[in-house]
């Protein structure tokens, strides 16, 4: 027995088979499962704390902060890790620094107005 076959003379087309039923893989949630490394803290707050209180240490805290996402995005995972940490390093000795300094100016003032209050004392007493 032959074959069907169109008016033309040529083969009837044969259905193509099923595809193939899909394998489990990388999704849209692979980062979940381990795929994709997760990007580090880039510390990004406290290089803002570091140059609102005491820029000189906020400044060498915002590059390195700065620099965290491209060195992730590079693949250099290890140095964007020490540029987050050096980040977090400065930018806390930035507002240790100036709470420091913030609170020995405040001390100053206190006792400025208090030796102050005493010559004014002082001299009131001795004019009367």
């Amino acid at each position: 027995m032959t074959e069907p076959s169109d008016p033309a003379g040529l083969p009837a087309q044969q259905p193509l088979p099923p595809p193939p039923p899909p394998q489990p893989g990388p999704g849209p949630y692979a980062a979940q499962f381990g795929y994709t490394p997760v990007p580090v803290n880039n510390n990004l707050g406290w290089a803002i704390g570091g140059i609102l209180v005491c820029w000189p240490f906020g400044i060498p805290s915002l590059i390195k902060s700065l620099a965290v996402n491209s060195l992730w995005a590079q693949g250099q995972f290890d140095q964007a890790q020490f540029a987050a940490a050096e980040a977090k390093k400065w930018g806390k000795i930035g507002i240790i620094v100036g709470a420091s300094a913030y609170g020995l100016l405040i001390l100053a003032y206190v006792v400025f107005f208090i030796v102050y209050a005493v010559l004014i004392g002082s001299l009131v007493a001795t004019t009367q």
